[in-house]
């Protein structure tokens, strides 16, 4: 029989059922593999302890079991989900690179159709110079604990991001300097930010970044010539050039970052791994 000041039956079955719901509503945080081969087992093995709680301490042995579990279920769910990430991080970037360069067309072909686009130009000093900038900044850090191959590589890949950006907003690539098809190139500064973001700054995943980034300054090639966008005043030949030389540059730095992986020890490549 329960106990007076405990509570009823009843009450304890709501109690248990409300706590396992919520407890596989939580679930879905972690990674749909390991929810899938685990998440019944672990509901269970919740429900049960929500019992044990509930029937040693009432209502706060339950309390105290959420207090001990919550914490842990977000920690273990975000472990699981930055590994998942690690381990796709090529196609993430690579899918970063395609959505950023298609959505800057866009964007260009629409501020394109507005009689005074010059009204948006305040924005392209902030977003060529910011992007690579906050790279730096946080890159600084990791070039102290890795090799010369990748201060090398961080090297090369902010100083051509800030050669993009200033040629950019002094000649333009992409016709003249007040284009809003130079806009676009926003988007491949973004990208390696993002992808190195991903990567956490590793080595091998840096690399992968730059390749992304490297992509995306050739996709933006592409476009222009695909919707002769910056014409008369840069020749398709201009563009192609000018674009295969800055992605040329990311591929340099990808390059540098995937020799300083493969110069890593193996116990650092384990733990990157």
């Amino acid at each position: 029989m329960a106990s007076p000041d405990g509570p009823r039956p009843r009450g304890q079955g709501r109690a248990v059922s409300v706590s396992e719901r919520a407890y596989r509503s939580l679930l879905r945080t972690y990674p749909r593999g390991l929810r899938d081969e685990y998440g019944e087992e672990m509901a269970r093995l919740f429900r049960d302890l929500c019992r044990e709680g509930l029937q040693d301490g009432g209502g706060l042995g339950l309390a105290a079991l959420w207090a001990r579990t919550l914490p842990e279920l977000i920690y273990t769910a975000l472990k699981e989900r930055s590994t998942v990430l690690n381990r796709n991080a090529y196609p993430v970037a690579v899918g970063l690179a395609l959505a950023a360069a298609f959505l800057l067309a866009w964007m260009d072909l629409a501020v394109s159709t507005i009689e005074e686009p010059e009204g948006l130009a305040w924005m392209a000093p902030i977003g060529f110079f910011a992007v690579p900038i906050i790279g730096g900044v946080i890159a600084y850090r990791q070039t102290k604990t890795h090799g010369t191959a990748y201060r090398a590589a961080v090297g090369l890949a902010l100083a051509t991001a800030f050669l993009l950006a200033w040629a950019n907003l002094a000649v333009g690539v992409i016709g003249a300097e007040d284009d809003p098809a130079n806009l676009m190139y926003v988007g491949v500064l973004a990208v390696g930010i993002v992808g190195a973001v991903a990567a956490r700054f590793r080595p091998r995943g840096m690399a992968r970044a730059l390749f992304a980034t490297a992509l995306a300054q050739a996709m933006i090639a592409a476009i222009a010539l695909t919707f002769g966008l910056g014409s008369p005043w840069s020749p398709p030949v201009e563009i192609l050039g000018v674009n295969g030389f800055f992605a040329a540059l990311f591929v340099g730095s990808a390059l540098l970052f995937r020799h300083s992986a493969r110069r890593q020890t193996p116990a650092a490549a384990g733990q990157e791994g």
